[in-house]
């Protein structure tokens, strides 16, 4: 588009609201009218399906939801004669069978030092769930057990064992052990995250010794990219200032480290409190928290409790309800909008959904019938899943779905066991029965893998095994493909399995089985590309450079000592782009221009300006009641890192930089002009490190 055109574009500031409607406002609420309590929320994705796990005095709380924002109770998961206080629930799904981590304490006791962490099983979410171990003999709460890419379960909880008779800062710190299986622990934990500042006192002067008391506690790990993250709550769950911080510690190439040998290192401000969840005028008490993924299984969300701070509090009562805020990657941190009082977008879906539980307004077999279509074969739909019939082949492709070179395609799927086996899988690419590309699971082989048929000669490019890896195919798991142009990276409950490099066409995606009763449930795909590491070697095939620009590693510099531009190839439109910045000198800058619009991404700082040269002013995102020592973020190099996050919908803009964002919409009249601008950038003795590019979905 021309420059002329792009400058008749005019852009008016606005206050911030959802892009894509209907948008929600926190508390989440349920579908009986009523406001749930909801202390300590887990959240996991069930085929389709989220699924709340909370605290409660008489048991453990279950809650379900298709889309985060509305919920169902279903009242108690798991409840046990005899025990009452039943803390911070956590649940793991491992081949079939929930295991799910609580502590509770005996009814005819006041003292909470009784809380005892136990684990329940069940084979069905919603419960009931049966108690099958108690881990420890002593006081032991917050639990996640996590599988780590080295195949061992670890599991991350809070006691006082390592500070709690410390001088100096004396309390609750969060601890780690590995399981011999998901039933027992291997017995020697180790320390993860340890009091450190004022910020996290529970109690001050607490034995009348002069010691303040401290609390470190509700830890949840989580990966993206090659760092591992994990968040915690501190102080007292009661206090208006509990919070939300987190630890930070960088992977390995391979990814493969053991979680209790990474270097753990609290995220600060040179040194300085530095919490992601903290009260607002509106929110206090924010914290214990879980990490789930959105209905488009790319964006991470932080589901947390806190309080109104309009409730007057009292004692005794329950005031603990369900928010969530999405969880923004920026500057090698984490960074949120949260907490939100205000209309703001709801988790984002994908392109295509399809095999989802109580499909909108239609039924599954109008979907199979109007949506796919079946090259051969036989299957049934109900409950949100589809079925194969065992007596032949089975293929269905996707009306209208043409993958491109850069997605994220899943789905749950599983298969009876049989006496012949059973092979099943997705299809990537097919131009007809003789050339195609297969994601193919076989469960008497036991293994996953690429199979590539070229002028009918079959070839398996990459494969696993599931058996190495314990998984066991005749349960449910989630099977994600993640493709960025050549390069292929599959994974399994969201773990890494298989990498491979392959050149493909771009046809429509779909699903089959071979003489196998194969399930498939909720298949999601969403035009996606996250370019980092090695990785943003493919940077060329998203840009159109209007100057020499070169390699230096993982960053895209200038060729030359001036100014180096290029443009998106992708309009802006109907996209989230993220764009991580270095700047290794106060004279390093970066710019991207939208229209009208100038973002100056500097040392010191970032500044939008208007078309007239004019600075808009932001608004500050989240909205803490206090005010936080404000540094940048350096790399390993020693550089500034500034991360930009820029979204166009429906004729609006929202541009986001830690702490601050910015929303504008377009003029009446102009949308569909600017569906048709790009994203232009320039570098000045700056670093592009990282490109994400993700369609905002249906």
């Amino acid at each position: 588009m021309s420059d002329v055109i792009q400058k008749n574009i005019t852009f008016s500031q606005t206050e911030i609201h959802a892009l894509k409607g209907p948008g929600f406002v926190n508390p989440v609420v349920y579908e009986d009218g009523r406001k749930h309590t909801a202390p300590d929320p887990f959240v996991i994705e069930y085929l389709g399906e989220y699924y709340c796990y909370a605290t409660d005095e008489n048991g453990i709380t279950v809650s379900t939801s298709l889309d985060m924002v509305h919920w169902k109770r279903h009242g108690f998961a798991y409840q046990e004669r005899d025990r009452k206080m039943f803390w911070a629930p956590s649940v793991v799904l491992l081949n079939g069978m929930f295991y799910m981590y609580f502590s509770n304490m005996p009814a005819n006791s006041d003292d909470t030092h009784e809380e005892i962490m136990r684990v329940a099983t069940s084979t069905n979410p919603l419960g009931p769930f049966e108690m099958k171990s108690v881990l420890f003999d002593s006081f032991a709460i917050d639990s996640q057990v996590v599988r780590g890419e080295d195949g061992i379960l670890y599991l991350l909880y809070a006691d006082n064992q390592v500070t709690g008779l410390s001088d100096f800062r004396p309390g609750t710190s969060v601890m780690i052990d590995r399981l011999d299986t998901p039933l027992t622990r291997e017995g020697n934990p180790k320390p993860l995250i340890v009091p450190t500042m004022d910020e996290e006192i529970f109690a001050r002067n607490r034995f009348g010794d002069g010691r303040d008391w401290h609390t470190v506690e509700g830890a949840t790990y989580f990966t993206h990219r090659n760092w591992a993250y994990i968040t915690y709550s501190a102080n007292a769950y009661d206090h208006e200032d509990y919070f939300v911080g987190y630890s930070l510690a960088p992977l390995g190439d391979g990814r493969r480290d053991h979680i209790d040998e990474l270097k753990w290192t609290k995220s600060s401000r040179d040194g300085s409190f530095d919490p992601l969840l903290i009260r607002s005028r509106e929110v206090e008490g924010t914290g214990h928290n879980s990490i789930v993924k959105a209905p488009n299984r790319i964006d991470d969300w932080i589901v947390y409790h806190a309080r109104s701070a309009k409730d007057v509090s009292s004692v005794g009562t329950e005031q603990r309800v369900m928010r969530l805020d999405p969880l923004y990657y920026a500057e090698e941190h984490l960074d949120t909008d949260g907490p939100t009082a205000m209309e703001v977008d709801a988790p984002g879906r994908g392109d295509v959904q399809s095999f989802y539980p109580h499909a909108q307004g239609k039924g599954l077999d109008d979907e199979l019938d109007n949506e796919w279509c079946v090259i051969e074969g036989v299957a049934s739909t109900r409950n949100g899943r589809l079925e194969t019939d065992h007596s032949g082949r089975f293929v269905a492709l996707r009306k209208g779905s043409k993958a491109g070179e850069t997605y994220s395609l899943s789905t749950w799927m599983c298969a009876h066991d049989s006496p012949l086996g059973a092979r099943f899988g997705l299809v990537l690419s097919r131009t007809d029965a003789d050339n195609l590309l297969l994601l193919g699971i076989d469960l008497g082989a036991g293994t996953l893998g690429m199979i590539n048929r070229e002028n009918g000669v079959e070839q398996v490019r990459a494969a696993a095994s599931l058996r190495a890896m314990r998984f066991d195919f005749t349960s449910w798991h989630l099977v994600t493909v993640n493709r960025c142009y050549s390069d292929y990276s599959i994974e399994i409950d969201g773990h890494l399995v298989l990498s491979t490099v392959i050149d493909s066409g771009q046809t429509e995606f779909g699903i089959y089985s071979i003489g196998s009763r194969a399930l498939f449930s909720s298949l999601n795909f969403v035009d996606h590309v996250d370019l980092w590491g090695h990785l943003l070697s493919d940077i060329p095939r998203e840009i159109r450079a209007e100057d020499p620009l070169r390699f230096e590693g993982d960053r895209l510099l200038p060729a030359g000592p001036g100014k180096a531009s290029f443009s998106t190839r992708r309009n802006a439109a109907g996209y989230r782009f993220v764009l991580d910045f270095e700047l290794n000198d106060t004279a390093a800058k970066a710019e991207v221009v939208f229209g009208p619009l100038q973002i100056h991404i500097r040392y010191d700082g970032v500044t939008v300006l208007d078309g007239d040269g004019n600075r808009m002013e932001p608004q500050e995102q989240p909205k803490r009641l206090k005010k936080l020592v404000e540094t940048s973020f350096r790399s390993g190099r020693g550089h500034v890192l500034r991360t930009l996050r820029f979204e166009c919908e429906g004729g609006v803009v929202r541009i986001h930089v830690r702490g601050l964002t910015w929303q504008f919409a377009c003029g009446k009249g102009q949308e569909a002009i600017i569906n048709n601008v790009p994203l232009r950038c320039s570098l000045m003795e700056a670093a592009l490190t990282g490109y994400e590019r993700t369609s905002l979905g249906i």
